[in-house]
């Protein structure tokens, strides 16, 4: 996506955002805009629909008042009404990941994942928790967790930007380098 399309869903997930608090339904929208990524996610067709420059804008508000207008809060109707008046319907999905990146800034909570050689039990994703507030503190974390047999062992832990591989496959590609240095 072109960089001023990401300026401009920023900007109106901030607005959306600040009228939530406003209002008092953060967490109301919140709800209301993770079912929208998840009907964007698994509805291709619907993404294709709102970036035709075919259909008429129009059209899509009348498609996304009869999916979504008695399902979602008015307020998070009406953004969707403002976006599609301002012919940017095909940036929605954007806006609806900028809204996610904001709301958790403002939640203090840290999106984080870890994969493993197998599946975690609920004291090791409460340990990975507790490590990541470590790392980076905040009110809460949300870890996905990812099973990779590949890695061997160990884990690695994806906080932002940021990686810790402390996995056996990572240990043995290290360990393998290093001997390979050392026979020249």
């Amino acid at each position: 996506m072109h960089i001023s399309n990401l300026k401009v869903a920023s900007q109106y997930a901030k607005s959306f955002l600040k009228q939530a608090k406003e209002a008092e339904i953060v967490e109301h929208v919140y709800r209301d805009v993770l079912f929208l990524k998840k009907v964007v996610e698994d509805n291709k067709n619907l993404v294709q629909v709102l970036k035709s420059p075919i259909i008429t804008n129009q059209k899509k508000l009348s498609i996304l008042e009869a999916l979504f207008k008695a399902r979602i809060h008015k307020l998070t109707f009406n953004l969707l009404r403002v976006v599609s008046h301002a012919k940017r319907e095909a940036i929605l999905p954007a806006i609806m990941e900028a809204f996610l990146e904001q709301y958790y800034a403002y939640k203090k909570i840290i999106l984080a994942s870890v994969t493993t050689a197998f599946q975690l039990s609920d004291d090791l994703i409460d340990y990975f928790k507790e490590l990541v507030k470590s790392l980076k503190p905040c009110k809460e974390v949300i870890l996905t967790e990812y099973t990779n047999p590949s890695i061997q062992g160990g884990f690695i832990l994806r906080v932002a930007d940021q990686q810790l591989d402390n996995s056996l496959a990572n240990k043995l590609h290290e360990l393998n380098k290093q001997f390979s240095i050392a026979q020249y």
